[in-house]
């Protein structure tokens, strides 16, 4: 599994370049968010992170998190920077790399599934109730209880969002272009 998690993708000026375009479209993304409530949105910002760790790895992945949530902040802040926000972003296309990295055929379903479930649950719903409760000092089960209902409920939908997006980007040919 520690395979996937290419180093030397960084070094590649093609790989950079198309890093830099996800980061661009996690930004737009950003903007088409559906409020909740001030604490719970909809986004699909989950879409460019799995497509760069699908096509570039862990590495290249939790780089990108890094970048697309302090991009996200400086272009539209909701409010104070918070580092934690940033250690989810990270993890998360770590997970993404790591699970979805050059697969496809029958496997890559499965590992979407995985990853999204890994994600979904320990990041989204428990390491953001967490920061949140810090930010806010309420407690870490008021914000889970809400982030559970809306995470059940998008799970699904996002993992067949992710995989038509993928499948669509093998028929196009995009994970040729970088190996």
């Amino acid at each position: 599994m520690f395979k996937n998690f290419k180093i030397s993708n960084l070094k590649n000026v093609r790989v950079l370049c198309a890093m830099a375009l996800l980061i661009a479209l996690y930004a737009a993304l950003y903007t088409l968010q559906i409020p909740l409530s001030p604490q719970l949105r909809i986004t699909f910002t989950f879409i460019p992170l799995a497509v760069c760790g699908w096509l570039f790895g862990g590495a290249a992945a939790f780089f990108t998190g890094m970048l697309c949530d302090i991009v996200g902040f400086l272009l539209f802040p909701t409010g104070a920077y918070f580092p934690g926000f940033t250690l989810t972003t990270m993890l998360s296309g770590l997970v993404y790399g790591l699970f979805l990295y050059r697969r496809n055929g029958k496997s890559l379903f499965l590992n979407i599934v995985i990853s999204k479930f890994l994600v979904t649950v320990f990041f989204n719903m428990g390491l953001n109730s967490l920061w949140i409760s810090i930010l806010y000092k309420k407690a870490f089960w008021v914000y889970l209880s809400g982030r559970i209902i809306k995470n059940i409920i998008m799970l699904p939908i996002e993992i067949v969002i992710l995989f038509a997006v993928i499948q669509l980007l093998i028929r196009a040919g995009v994970q040729k272009m970088y190996k």
